[in-house]
């Protein structure tokens, strides 16, 4: 007979804010109900206040694992983006958000970590290791990463650069990576502003990409995030012809 050796749940050696500021989160069927829950109140309000409107959902993969890439300009991205997904999948699905930002506080913690399952992203001091984290989402099955390669959010609602993370994550790799556009958001709450409007929102999702065929190389991560940063400038273009 094989010993059995008792190991207790990380989460009981942790405080609640610990717990809500670490990953990878140990799965809490309390956090899950309530995450599923704030969906949908989010989805009927987004829906109503914002009239948001989806284009595209076709082009989401209908299974394995990959990278949902946006264009960042508010705080309504990462919901709005999430409002496109089947609600299936939202216990599955991982919004990077920075640490520094979104895990400031227990509140934020807590709002972040539970209705929108980020990843708390170290941009100032761990940028490898939170990279690292990143990775190793996209190493199990079915689940999906949001990212946001511009790093923060644009104080014009013009889109930035994209920073080269992205490119470490997916090139000469079979991950798919989905582009889309958002429209509306940086009028609708733009950074700095306190309280948002009830502007038109609308998420356009286009077709999924894939970076196998680029080397790991520092110019080839270059690359993808340029390649990526044109496929959603491309999306915008294509909205602006509508």
């Amino acid at each position: 007979m094989k010993e059995w050796n008792y190991s207790p749940s990380r989460a009981i050696q942790q405080s609640v804010a610990e717990n809500l500021q670490g990953f990878p989160r140990e799965r809490d069927m309390t956090h899950t109900i309530l995450r599923f829950l704030g969906n949908i109140f989010m989805r009927i309000f987004l829906k109503i206040y914002f009239r948001l409107k989806i284009v595209g959902k076709e082009h989401l993969p209908k299974s394995g694992n990959y990278v949902f890439i946006a264009n960042h300009s508010s705080h309504l991205d990462a919901l709005c983006i999430l409002a496109a997904f089947p609600t299936k999948l939202i216990d599955w699905t991982f919004s990077v958000a920075a640490k520094d930002c979104f895990f400031s506080s227990f509140l934020r913690s807590f709002f972040s970590a539970v209705f929108v399952n980020a990843l708390p992203f170290d941009r100032i001091d761990k940028k490898r290791e939170s990279l690292e984290m990143c990775s190793a989402v996209l190493n199990v099955p079915k689940q999906v990463l949001i990212m946001f390669p511009e790093g923060t959010r644009s104080m014009t609602g013009e889109i930035q650069p994209f920073k080269q993370g992205i490119g470490i994550l997916v090139a000469g790799t079979d991950r798919l990576v989905v582009p889309a556009y958002i429209k509306g958001a940086f009028e609708a709450w733009p950074k700095n502003s306190k309280i948002p409007w009830p502007k038109h929102v609308s998420v356009i999702i286009g077709e999924p990409m894939r970076f196998s065929h680029i080397p790991r190389t520092q110019e080839g991560f270059i690359k993808v995030a340029r390649e990526m940063e044109a496929a959603v400038k491309r999306l915008r273009s294509q909205d602006d012809e509508c």
